[in-house]
Parts: structure tokens; C-alpha cells; sequence
């Protein structure tokens, strides 16, 4: 089985196809396999590498090491596998993987997708908005949030295998992803807009985690980055659906000169 030794983890990873590389960096809820659905798409024109962060899936590693190593794991992977540079496609906690990579080595980043994340572009009333569906979310555990209303009655079998596909992680620790200190101020938007790369950010009409407000005003602070907005779709756009959030990515990337 492929796995990589990075920063004393192991980290699995699957290849497929060949072309410009594109890598894709799953949320909580997800692992490598919940990309299925684009990475049959993708491998069509590009090398797609899909893996599982280090805790998630069939990857192992210390967890008590901290949030920040999603980035520097990430680098170490892409040094691995002798990757210089690639598009990055992030969903949800994956953003928190791509604002590492962006202050670590900002020049290995070819493009941007940001699906269900701000990636770390911040503002008052965007932490105004986390604080008031921290508050609205209770003890409520977000996988309860990760698709729209009404999806698991009208598509169940796509229900089942995203919930199935979460239970194949095992348990991390508590607060692991939980929000930083409250004085904390800082903000991506200036870095992810000096990388000189396009940045597509995509959400879910019905987004209950990273609603559409929020990315919108992310995108705003964020120097050319554009927003789409998947109409019935909830914070797993990507998944819920493919086919629309696969169109829009594959032109996005078509466009990037190079």
C-alpha cells in the first residue's frame, strides 16, 4: 500500500492519471475517498493525489502535535512524491492544510480551489458569523451539518456512503479542530492574495457551517478570488454535487495561464 513517512507520520495516498499535478485535501468528515467522484473526472487531464491526514483514514501519526502539521505534512508530501508545484483543491478543514502550505512554500501553490473553507481569510464580522453558529450549533456535532436539508431523503444512497465513508476515521482527539483563542486577529487574506495564483472559492447554497455570507465576504478580502455558489447544496458541495462542482472547477483550472 502506498504510504508516505512524513514528520514521523505515515501518510496514505493514492495516484491516478497523468498531466499537471492536482491535489485534493479532504474535511473532517471525509478521507481520500471522498473524492471518488472527482478523481475520475480529474485523472482525465491531470495527475490527481488524494490522501488521508495524518489520523484520518489509513493514516498514522501523533496527533497531540497540533493543528499547524496539516501544512507541513502536506509539504512533506509533496516533496515525497516530487511535486514542485500543483493546483490544490481544499474542502472544509483542508483550508487549514493550504494556509500552511501557503506560508511555508507559497511557491508550489499553482491555483486555488477552496470548497467549504475561508482558509483562514478573516475578518471581525466573519468571526461574528462563526461565533453566532458556534452558538446556534450547541452540542450539536457539525456532521449533523454536512449536508443540506432534505438530501438524505431524496438521494439515501449517497447518504449512506458519505456517512459510511466517515466511519472508516478513527476517533480523534477532543478539540483538535476547535477555533483559535479568542484574541487571536490574524488573517490569510493578505498572503493567500500576494501568491499571484487564481483562487476560485465554491459553497453550498445551503451551507450550514461556512454559509454563503461568510465565503462571500472571505473572497472579498482575498485580491481576484472568485466565489460560486452551488444552488441545494450544503457545506459538502463537492460530494452532494459532483457533477456541477466538478464543471465549475474543471473550468476554473482550464483558465489558469500555464
Amino acid at each position: 500500500m502506498p504510504y508516505a513517512a512524513v514528520n514521523g507520520a505515515r501518510l496514505y495516498y493514492r495516484q491516478h492519471g497523468a498531466g499537471p499535478d492536482l491535489v485534493f485535501i479532504h474535511g473532517a468528515g471525509g478521507n481520500h475517498l471522498a473524492w471518488w467522484q472527482q478523481t475520475a473526472h480529474f485523472a482525465r487531464a491531470y495527475r490527481v493525489t488524494v490522501y488521508d491526514a495524518r489520523g484520518w483514514g489509513l493514516s498514522r501519526g501523533e496527533m497531540a502535535v497540533g493543528r499547524t502539521t496539516l501544512g507541513t505534512d502536506l509539504l512533506g508530501l509533496l516533496d515525497h512524491l516530487g511535486i514542485e508545484r500543483a493546483h490544490i483543491a481544499a474542502q472544509s478543514m483542508g483550508g487549514r492544510a493550504v494556509a500552511g502550505l501557503a506560508r511555508l512554500a507559497p511557491d508550489r501553490i499553482a491555483s486555488l480551489v477552496l470548497s467549504g473553507t475561508t482558509a483562514g481569510a478573516t475578518n471581525d464580522r466573519i468571526r461574528e458569523m462563526q461565533a453566532a453558529l458556534r452558538a446556534e450549533r450547541g452540542d450539536a456535532s457539525l456532521r449533523e451539518q454536512a449536508l443540506a436539508p432534505g438530501f438524505e431523503a431524496d438521494e439515501p444512497g449517497l447518504a449512506l456512503l458519505y456517512r459510511q465513508i466517515n466511519a472508516l476515521n478513527p476517533p480523534r482527539p477532543r478539540g483538535l479542530l476547535g477555533p483559535p483563542p479568542p484574541t487571536y486577529r490574524g488573517s490569510m487574506h493578505e498572503l493567500l492574495g500576494s501568491l499571484g495564483v487564481p483562487v476560485l472559492y465554491i459553497v453550498g447554497e445551503h451551507d450550514a457551517i461556512t454559509p454563503p455570507a461568510m465565503i462571500r465576504e472571505a473572497a472579498s478580502l482575498v485580491r481576484g478570488a472568485q466565489v460560486h455558489v452551488i444552488a441545494g447544496a450544503g457545506h459538502s458541495c463537492y460530494f452532494e454535487r459532483a457533477a456541477e462542482w466538478n464543471a465549475v472547477v474543471g473550468e476554473f483550472l482550464a483558465s489558469v495561464p500555464g
